[in-house]
């Protein structure tokens, strides 16, 4: 999976008609709350095998933090 194609599925994940890039930051997207941080959880173990918790995402401020978090 691309860069690109992983910021396309995160709208999906996120239900967001906002597009992303890797400078989005998280805390400024409306959706972003603890029910989106679950399914970028389920969205992350599913497609790439990464674990990652509420802890996690306190350490990522943007896009591009789950984007390495992934390994994209």
């Amino acid at each position: 999976m691309t860069k690109d194609e992983f910021l396309v599925q995160m709208q999906d994940v996120l239900q967001t008609d906002d597009t992303l890039t890797a400078e989005t930051v998280l805390d400024d997207l409306a959706e972003w709350d603890s029910l989106a941080m679950m399914a970028t959880m389920a969205f992350l173990d599913k497609n790439f095998g990464v674990k990652v918790g509420i802890k996690d995402f306190m350490e990522m401020n943007t896009m591009a933090d789950l984007i390495a978090k992934a390994g994209v």
